[in-house]
């Protein structure tokens, strides 16, 4: 029985990493790292930089919609945000 819940742990944690994976690219900065944290807190998903001198981010929402999210430089608050498709609006 514990070979049985060792091998069920084993897996649970590896679909976790790699659920954890594919939510958040690599952000080029440490500013970054912490929007993104903060967008998938707030229901976002599949975060990845567009444009990092315009401070511009590209996610699905929990709608399933594809968004360019565009933040404050220092503050960390979405200033504006556009969906991609005009289906979505």
């Amino acid at each position: 029985m514990t070979y049985i819940t060792s091998a069920l742990t084993g897996v649970a944690m590896f679909c976790a990493a790699s659920a954890s994976a594919t939510t958040i690219q690599e952000m080029p900065t440490q500013y970054f790292d912490t929007v993104a944290a903060k967008l998938i807190m707030a229901g976002y998903r599949d975060i990845h930089m567009v444009d990092q001198e315009r401070f511009t981010l590209a996610a699905f929402d929990s709608d399933g919609s594809e968004v360019l999210i565009v933040v404050h430089p220092t503050s960390r608050q979405i200033l504006r945000q556009s969906f991609v498709h005009s289906s979505d609006e």
